[in-house]
């Protein structure tokens, strides 16, 4: 055994997002007044430490990775689906039957637990079943062909009808002055695609050919629409106004056709095979199969949430004073946490310690149950580097001795140091020395950290052939 020397971590090949600077640490109150510092709020839930709001979530995660989340492997990302599609109006996960059919037996199984008859239990999943009735998009339609209840709207169709087909002339201007409607090859830009007068009446020349346009427009909306060629508002510049603009600056603005969601709950998108006949009618391998997308409310909505091992969560109530846990809508304070903590986990006072050590080395401190350790240790995060040194945590006093928190036979510590180096890590042992002459008093009051040491001790492996090779070529 050596004296722990750090080595230079191994980097990840690929890292997928921006490192982000841990919570910032006042020093004193003038430099908490200066910051922009925040206390986000968890709760103690079956003994687990749980964070709901989704901006302390990712907050919380994203400046030190504390805490994973319950449905993901690390950062709590998840979501009911990787494909998602734009209605215009709103965003809709997209599902498929088979997956929606699990959603609905995993809720028919919650009704079942709750000691509900088949009859109440089918009645409260109608209207889950039940499709809501979506207007179409252009994209919607394009996909599904108009076969599924998303035809084109009212609206369009009977622009399309009132418009010509073959409108090749518009009108245009020479010198200032109507010259009437010249036929020729018309744009293709989509803001020369209708003409419309651009104000008041009196002064435009098309009022004449388009009385009916525009509709009354709101002055204080249109002062907050930005040109997007002149970087300027448009009310200065005096450029023409786009039709997807148009109808966000109209007084009376007509109201599009939506579907009534109800608040609180969660609309999927759920694909559906829909069999057409074929061609040929006698012949039975002429039937055809279509994808259709129908709009259902989900029956079983699973949530994201942050989960903190209880060493996370007392640091960030403790050392950095971010977090404030309740329990029953009521806070519970530093010392009050420290009594639960350490009644929950019997070893909580030794890991937390070990933990808080590690943290204000500037290492990110993971759970290593899945290498046979107490600790894992990341440079900057999981994101960017793989764990540098797998750590077991033991407890002993001011002699180095003491009930062994992890009992090793030689045999035992020799497979883990194997293990751990299969796994381009190193074993580590940190010693956490308690005092003698500590009481049980001082013990429960986190006081009792300022007169805790560490010792930390690298245990490498020694391959007789590998040094037999080193002192040859000496």
């Amino acid at each position: 055994m050596t004296e722990a020397v750090f080595q230079a971590p191994k980097r990840r090949a690929r890292v997928y997002e921006s490192y982000e600077a841990p919570f910032p640490v006042p020093t004193n109150a003038e430099e908490a007044k200066q910051q922009e510092y925040k206390v986000y709020t968890a709760e103690m839930i079956n003994q687990n430490i749980i964070v709901r709001d989704p901006d302390h979530i990712q907050a919380i995660y994203g400046k030190g990775y504390f805490g994973k989340g319950i449905l993901s492997r690390s950062r709590p990302l998840y979501s009911i689906s990787d494909q998602w599609e734009d209605l215009g109006y709103r965003s809709l996960p997209v599902i498929s039957s088979s997956k929606y059919q699990l959603h609905l037996d995993w809720a028919r199984g919650f009704l079942q637990a709750q000691g509900l008859d088949d009859e109440s239990i089918s009645q409260t999943l109608e209207k889950y079943i039940n499709p809501v009735e979506l207007p179409s998009t252009d994209k919607t339609a394009e996909k599904n062909g108009g076969s599924n209840g998303m035809e084109g709207s009212p609206r369009e169709d009977k622009r399309e009808a009132e418009e010509p087909k073959s409108s090749s002339c518009s009108p245009s201007t020479d010198t200032g002055r109507l010259s009437g409607p010249q036929c020729g090859s018309q744009s293709k830009s989509p803001e020369r695609k209708k003409a419309r007068r651009q104000g008041d009446r009196q002064f435009d020349p098309l009022a004449d050919i388009y009385p009916e346009e525009p509709e009354e427009i709101d002055a204080e909306a249109l002062h907050a629409v930005k040109c997007e060629k002149h970087d300027d508002w448009l009310v200065h510049c005096g450029c023409r106004l786009k039709d997807s603009v148009l109808m966000t600056v109209l007084k009376n603005k007509p109201e599009a056709h939506r579907p009534a969601f109800s608040p609180g709950c969660e609309y999927v998108l759920v694909k559906e095979e829909e069999a057409h006949p074929g061609e040929n009618d006698d012949s039975c391998d002429s039937t055809q199969r279509t994808e259709r997308l129908v709009c259902r409310m989900n029956p079983f909505r699973m949530i994201e949430y942050l989960q903190l091992s209880l060493e996370e969560a007392f640091f960030l109530v403790y050392a950095l004073g971010c977090l404030s846990i309740y329990y029953n809508e009521e806070p519970l304070t530093i010392l009050s946490l420290w009594e639960i903590f350490s009644s929950i986990q019997p070893n909580f006072q030794t890991s937390y310690v070990a933990y808080h050590y590690f943290r204000s080395k500037g290492w990110v401190p993971k759970v290593g149950m899945k290498y046979g350790t107490d600790l894992l240790l990341y440079r900057k995060g999981p994101a960017f580097y793989h764990a540098s040194y797998s750590v077991v945590v033991e407890r002993v006093d001011d002699t180095l001795r003491g009930a062994a928190l992890r009992p090793f036979s030689w045999r035992s510590l020799a497979a883990l140091s194997r293990i751990t180096g299969n796994v381009s890590k190193e074993l580590m042992l940190c010693y956490v020395i308690w005092p003698l002459d500590m009481t049980e008093e001082e013990r429960c009051s986190p006081e009792c950290l300022k007169r805790i040491r560490v010792q930390e001790i690298i245990v490498s492996r020694w391959v007789s052939s590998r040094e037999r090779t080193e002192q040859e070529e000496i």
